[in-house]
């Protein structure tokens, strides 16, 4: 994490489905989409995990993107793109949304929209939940 924290997935997804955003400081898409990412991840923070992924990145210049663009999620440092290839993500933005238990259940290249992420989830996720 860029806490310094160390990451784990299966403890993130044991409990909550986990959406991973998958971005580079650099990508004017993941930029431009980031403030409503940001709001549905509140919105949704009792019931689903939000990662951002930053791959192939400088540390300061993640950090940069993070604090211009408020991002309050967790956020992995992915330098040698291993969790970026566990997905098959070549290029950002992408978001893949993990069922709770760590099942995949769907992958976006080029990323959604906060609305669009926001439907996906209420009909892949919470239909079945309380």
């Amino acid at each position: 994490m860029t806490d310094g924290t160390p990451f784990a997935a299966a403890e993130l997804w044991a409990q909550r489905p986990v959406v991973f955003t998958f971005f580079n400081s650099w990508c004017t898409t993941c930029a431009s989409r980031q403030a409503a990412l940001s709001e549905l991840a509140r919105s949704y923070r009792d019931r689903v995990v939000f990662v951002g992924v930053a791959g192939a990145d400088q540390a300061d210049e993640v950090q940069d993107y993070l604090r211009a663009h408020q991002v309050e999620y967790p956020v992995v440092l992915d330098d040698q793109q291993t969790i970026w290839r566990s997905y098959a993500v070549r290029e950002p933005p992408a978001v893949v949304l993990v069922a709770k238990g760590g099942a995949l259940l769907r992958g976006w290249p080029g990323g959604l929209d906060a609305p669009t992420l926001d439907r996906r989830l209420r009909e892949l996720v919470l239909a079945g939940q309380p």
